[in-house]
């Protein structure tokens, strides 16, 4: 019994001496702190670098389908026409779902799906509309 009182009491001693755990804590909490920003550099690095891949296929698409129409058709002004109706239409749809959005927060009058899809048929339209008056602009000149 003697040893069994001494085994508990030391045993006590042991455990008791990690009680103070004040610094480890902190440590512990500066480690998560900058694990947690590392995390987000990482993913905001990552999600950068998707977008600037996206936006390069895409403007590779347009100047290659505006290249190719242009040859298969014999006509550098059908080309360029290609290329100005592309990116107007992808550049105000990309702007009016935008502008949609926000305007749909601001006064809630659609879904977000609806949302969505205003705002892309109206930057379709637009973005058509306007082309073909760039191209006219840039073809008088």
């Amino acid at each position: 019994m003697k040893f069994l009182n001494q085994y508990l009491y030391q045993t006590f001693f042991i455990i008791d001496s990690f009680n103070n755990d004040d610094d480890f804590l902190v440590v512990l909490l500066l480690m998560g702190a900058i694990f947690f920003c590392i995390a987000i550099i990482v993913g905001v690095i990552i999600c950068l670098l998707f977008i600037l891949i996206l936006i390069g296929l895409i403007s590779a698409g347009i100047i290659s389908a505006s290249v190719l129409i242009g040859y298969q058709q014999k006509s550098v002004s059908k080309g360029f026409r290609t290329f100005f109706l592309s990116v107007s239409i992808i550049g105000t749809s990309v702007l009016s779902i935008i502008f949609f959005c926000v305007l749909n927060s601001i006064y809630d009058w659609w879904t977000k799906d609806i949302c969505i899809m205003v705002g892309a048929l109206f930057g379709v339209v637009s973005g058509y509309v306007l082309g073909i008056l760039v191209f006219a602009v840039s073809k008088k000149q």
